[in-house]
């Protein structure tokens, strides 16, 4: 595009404003003119503003002139065509100007952006050719510069005269077509038709009006319409024709479009799967769909002889009327509120409407077109679930030191017993976003922000933990461990979920230990086997005992790096080197406490017990410290020891009562809540989640009641486990026989839960989808151990087999993605084999279990 220097721009201007032809620029999304020149005010009269008002073009067209104009002028702007027409407009004193219309299209990324043309005044020319028309002597002239095709013809079909405009149509010359006969190609209907009408043309009724079609010599169809008069003779008898004709086929291909876009329309209307009905101002209804019909209950002859507020609900109907006067003013269009129908059964029918005005040709509203989706089902669901949220925010806000949060986008909430851990309430949380971080240390919050940001970019995957540290209203330091996860509803947005346990008096047990094994190590300085030592930020430091412990002077040690690993017994080397980089990666906390082999000086090996921490000096530098004991005569200890497990013993044997009675809790409440859901689906929700709780207290029941807390009994786990399922599938496993085989195999907690979990879902899957309508099968569980450290689960079942079009992998499916997440967390691998019903393989391995015969 060139650019012009400004005044040149402005010479331009006062060019074009001073002709008498309106130049504009029409803004085809907004549906108005964003520039027309001054002259619009003088041609038609309207203000200079009036024109870039919406829809101004079309509402001062000529009412004969609106539909097939601006169907022209829509066709030929989808096809990117420059065009002109000629059309009326009514001026703003009532007039009619005829305007020339010459526009082309501007196009932004292939696509019509705005019109720019030109309006020409052919008013003047419209009435001359008019007055031209009455003056007999210029009647040939006129009719040569018509546009319309004008011919005379004999009843024989010989031409007595054609105008230009007839020979440059079909491409013919006026001496090859005067004095001979020429009937161009026609379909043979029309052709038929042609013949047919001419014949009805009488005295009495000598003009009449035919529109058929032609065929070019180039293939092209083309519409005409004629205006067709006959001619007698004194004697009543036919001489001649006169023919008037113009080509119509714009119109016509406008017209068609019309015709076939409000088929689509109605089509869209008819099948729409929300209500829709049309209505007008006294309420009465003009057009309902079939949704609409099942909405409310009647038919659609039934609503026609109907109006909508015979089936309102009396505590509707006054709204009803305020949304009519306000839509009849005009001023507002769009309506969205909520609304009760009488159903025909008598029942009450809860809907959410979107209603639309509909205005006339004049601009003045006519009818209301409605859009109605019902909500009855919604509106008890959430009733059922506020029920839901009272009952489970009444015992969430009696666990004192455990408070439950949510936050995403549409959802923010913090359980009341916040109040008891930060002394701040619910409300001031919710109301300030800020305030929990503001409470965060400093450190701790961008330790915390890291870990999110990972966990986030890692894909949510899992539960996130994390200890943080918060001041309290009073000022004081609250340890919280919290244990975040990721929710994905399937029909809402995601957010974000958890749990914080407040373990201050657990931080405060372990710090007192940690004092306590601080000082232990000052004491035992000058202890004979008893090794204190100190490293890095240039507090290097070993205490002189050593060289009674293996011969070298801490001058030796201190002096040449990585003095210990050269004299360590190369067996416990790399399992030293392992705890090392495992306790870098948590950041040196708490105690590492190591064993391995040192070779004395004078030969031979001596059992050091290695106690190594960090410590943070008050100078802000962090170095290492610890204590090496020489543990060659342990068994002076071993009563110490013993005693130390049992209290340990002891105590993970009350965190696993605890957490098998809290998960207890849980389940109840979710057999509790099922009594109160009638959604199938809802209650399936509740129930697997019922038997995931199960299936994890159960791990914690069997670990407080073994011997051995670090290990269960899984095969008598397995049992149990499918017992409970068998009975909580009553109604659908009467007729499926579980059995239940496995080696005698014990697994650590860690294994256990997971193992358990998948088990669960996946003979819940069976119970529920393979055995159909009363359908007898056979579900058969297995768990073996290979090579003391290696096992395999099978869930196999001989039902209706796994649908075919599904990848269990990759699928919506909650059990499906928490199997499939599980095996990943246990390091295993899982196959599915569907031949013969469905059946499921999970491997993984483990060092620390192995088969007990």
């Amino acid at each position: 595009m060139i650019e012009f220097p400004s005044a040149q721009k402005d010479r331009f201007r006062d060019l074009i404003e001073g002709l008498n032809i309106i130049t504009y620029e029409f803004d085809l999304s907004e549906n108005r003119y964003i520039y027309v020149s001054r002259m619009a005010e003088s041609i038609l009269g309207y203000s200079y503003n009036s024109w870039f008002t919406i829809g101004f073009w079309y509402d001062h067209l000529h009412p004969d002139d609106r539909m097939w104009a601006s169907e022209f002028g829509r066709y030929h702007t989808k096809q990117h065509k420059a065009h002109e027409y000629e059309y009326r407009m009514i001026a703003s004193d009532g007039s009619v100007k005829w305007l020339k219309d010459i526009a082309t299209v501007n196009l932004k990324n292939g696509e019509p952006e705005c019109l720019q043309g030109v309006l020409i005044d052919m008013t003047q020319r419209k009435q001359t050719e008019f007055e031209l028309m009455q003056n007999k002597e210029m009647y040939k002239t006129l009719v040569e510069q018509q546009s319309e095709m004008i011919t005379r013809w004999r009843p024989d079909g010989t031409f007595t005269y054609v105008n230009d405009v007839y020979c440059r149509f079909f491409e013919k010359d006026k001496r090859e077509l005067i004095g001979k006969t020429y009937i161009p190609q026609m379909p043979p209907d029309d052709l038929d038709r042609f013949t047919a009408f001419f014949k009805q043309l009488t005295k009495d009724k000598p003009v009449g009006t035919f529109v058929h079609r032609v065929i070019l010599p180039d293939g092209e169809i083309r519409w005409l319409k004629w205006t067709d008069k006959a001619l007698f003779d004194d004697s009543g008898e036919i001489v001649e024709y006169q023919t008037v004709g113009r080509d119509i086929t714009v119109q016509k291909r406008a017209e068609i479009a019309l015709m076939e876009s409000e088929k689509q329309l109605q089509l869209i209307f008819d099948n729409a799967p929300i209500g829709m009905a049309l209505t007008d101002f006294e309420n009465n209804y003009i057009k309902v769909n079939k949704a609409y019909c099942e909405i409310v209950g009647y038919t659609k002859e039934e609503l026609m002889t109907m109006t909508f507020e015979e089936i309102s609900h009396p505590e509707d109907k006054k709204l009803d009327e305020e949304i009519t006067a306000k839509a009849k003013l005009g001023h507002v269009t769009n309506f969205n509120f909520e609304k009760r129908y009488i159903h025909k059964n008598g029942s009450t029918v809860l809907t959410e409407l979107h209603l639309n005005v509909l205005k006339n040709n004049t601009g003045s509203p006519h009818q209301i077109i409605a859009q109605v989706v019902d909500i009855t089902k919604r509106k008890e669901s959430e009733h059922i679930l506020k029920q839901t949220q009272a009952r489970l925010s009444a015992i969430l806000n009696n666990l004192l030191i455990v408070t439950i949060y949510e936050y995403g986008e549409d959802i923010n909430f913090v359980s009341e017993n916040i109040l008891d851990i930060l002394g701040y309430s619910s409300d001031e949380f919710m109301n300030n976003k800020d305030l929990f971080s503001n409470l965060m240390l400093k450190e701790d919050i961008i330790k915390y922000d890291r870990r999110v940001d990972e966990w986030k970019k890692n894909g949510s995957a899992g539960v996130l933990s994390n200890e943080i540290r918060v001041r309290n209203r009073k000022d004081e330091i609250v340890w919280l461990e919290d244990h975040m996860f990721e929710v994905k509803p399937e029909n809402g947005k995601t957010y974000f979920s958890g749990i914080m346990i407040d373990i201050t008096q657990q931080k405060k047990t372990k710090q007192k230990i940690h004092d306590t094994e601080t000082k232990f190590a000052a004491v035992l300085k000058n202890l004979p086997k008893v090794v204190v030592y100190q490293s890095g930020e240039g507090r290097d430091f070993v205490s002189e005992n050593i060289a009674e412990m293996i011969g070298y002077q801490p001058g030796d040690i201190i002096s040449e790096k990585y003095f210990f690993g050269k004299i360590m017994h190369p067996d416990d080397l790399v399992n030293v080197k392992s705890s090392l980089q495992n306790w870098h990666k948590v950041n040196e906390e708490g105690i590492q406490i190591m064993e391995f082999r040192l070779e004395k000086k004078s030969g031979g090996y001596v059992w050091i017990e290695d106690h190594m921490f960090k410590v943070k000096a008050d100078d802000g530098q962090e170095y290492l410290s610890g204590v090496l004991i020489d543990v060659t005569e342990r068994k002076l200890y071993e009563q110490k020891i013993s005693q130390s497990l049992k209290e340990k013993e002891l105590l993970l044997k009350e965190i696993h009562h605890r957490v098998k009675n809290n998960l207890q809790v849980v389940s109840s409440l979710l057999k509790l809540q099922s009594g109160y859901v009638s959604d199938s689906h809802t209650l399936d929700i509740l129930t697997d989640s019922q038997n995931r709780v199960k299936s994890m207290a159960l791990v914690h029941q069997k670990l407080y009641q073994s011997k051995d807390y670090s290990k269960i009994d899984f095969s008598e786990y397995l049992k149990q486990l499918s017992v409970h399922l068998l009975n909580s599938f009553r109604t659908t496993s009467n007729s499926v026989e579980l059995n239940v085989s496995s080696d005698n195999v014990f697994l650590s907690i860690d294994l256990a839960i997971p193992c358990g979990l998948i088990i669960n879902e996946l003979i819940s899957n069976s119970l529920k989808y393979a055995f159909p309508v009363e359908r007898k099968g056979i579900i058969n569980v297995g768990v073996n151990s290979f090579n003391n450290n290696e096992y395999h689960i099978t869930v196999q079942d001989n039902g209706i087999g796994f649908p075919k079009d599904i990848n269990y992998r990759d699928t919506k499916s909650l059990g499906l993605q928490l199997v499939n997440t599980l095996v990943g967390q246990i390091d295993g691998t899982i196959s599915m084999d569907n031949h013969v019903g469905t059946s499921f393989k999970i491997g993984f391995s483990s060092k620390e279990n192995s088969k007990l015969n």
